[in-house]
């Protein structure tokens, strides 16, 4: 039971949907249903025993329920029915809990929109299915064209969960699996490795970390937040790495933030960038965006480590010099 405490208390969603009745439901509500079918054995595993669907999707302009509409029974509008769908589609999979980052995160309180932020990476990997609804997309062909894979959050969405469903503007499933993740080249698989970038293995399993830096900051070079703060914080669980939320910054003080993060890791592919340097304090090591990394050297420095520093004075690298 510990063990499951645990997980339920920290690795999950701090708010589902309980999708019986649309309700939202707190991790007490949640660590309370599941209680009672723990199993006591020593390969027991709360990730396949806490399951709930996960919502990818493009944000409406307008018309998203909230947590405040949904807490008091009164969500209504185009975005409530897109939760709907999404919801019938998550008890197709015979699940009981489902989340979606429109309504389950009381905006409100800057305290929980910390937490999860910087939690979602984990929340996402957890699922035991990610819903991704296209909205502008009717077959396979036209994901390309589709604005969920040009937006900053949605690279995560993608790379995070180890099962995904797609589904089409009407909410049809997009290929006859149960899961579009697929070891194999299908048909979504390649259309998605053209539309985003991103190779076939790491599309399939993609581990978290800050390495291989200036490649995968390259996957986020062409997405666009609507935040400018978000591009940045969009990429702290692709990096394994964790800081303050704090939207009013800006987008260039959030992106030295993290890359700053990413230094103290002490893998050199960060500093593989090129263009104009950010406007930091110290450092004119600094790239300004991800865009920042497109048009790199392509440099193999797979296994090299640094004791990178960020300091007053700017960064610190140790250097080795040999006599000539």
């Amino acid at each position: 039971l510990e063990k499951f405490g645990r997980y339920v208390m920290n690795d999950i969603p701090m708010r589902l949907i309980r999708l019986s009745d649309m309700s939202l439901v707190s991790r007490d509500d949640v660590r309370e249903h599941f209680r009672g079918s723990v199993i006591k054995e020593a390969l027991y595993n709360p990730l396949y025993h806490v399951r709930y669907a996960i919502l990818s999707h493009r944000w409406l302009l307008h018309g998203e329920p909230t947590y405040e509409e949904m807490k008091a029974g009164t969500a209504t509008g185009p975005g409530y029915e897109k939760l709907k769908r999404f919801c019938e589609r998550a008890r197709e999979c015979r699940l009981e809990f489902a989340w979606s980052d429109t309504c389950c995160i009381d905006k409100s309180s800057n305290s929980e929109v910390d937490q999860s932020i910087r939690s979602m990476f984990r929340w996402y990997k957890n699922s035991a299915i990610c819903i991704v609804h296209l909205a502008q997309s009717e077959t396979i062909e036209d994901i390309m064209d589709d604005e969920w894979t040009t937006r900053g959050w949605t690279l995560q969405e993608l790379l995070a969960p180890d099962k995904i469903k797609f589904f089409n503007e009407d909410w049809m499933p997009m290929t006859d699996s149960r899961n579009d993740k697929s070891y194999s080249k299908t048909d979504i698989m390649e259309f998605l490795e053209r539309a985003t970038g991103i190779p076939h293995d790491n599309l399939f399993r993609f581990s978290p970390g800050p390495h291989k830096v200036d490649t995968r900051m390259a996957w986020a070079a062409r997405r666009e937040t609507t935040r400018a703060e978000d591009l940045a914080y969009s990429l702290m669980g692709i990096f394994n790495v964790s800081m303050q939320i704090a939207y009013g910054e800006g987008g260039e003080s959030a992106f030295c933030r993290l890359i700053e993060a990413i230094v103290q890791c002490g893998d050199p592919s960060v500093l593989n960038w090129r263009g104009d340097p950010a406007n930091h304090r110290t450092s004119r090591a600094i790239p300004r965006s991800p865009q920042s990394f497109l048009g790199r050297r392509e440099l193999k420095l797979d296994g090299v480590h640094l004791e990178m520093t960020m300091t007053n004075l700017g960064l610190r690298v140790p250097l080795v010099m040999f006599p000539l």
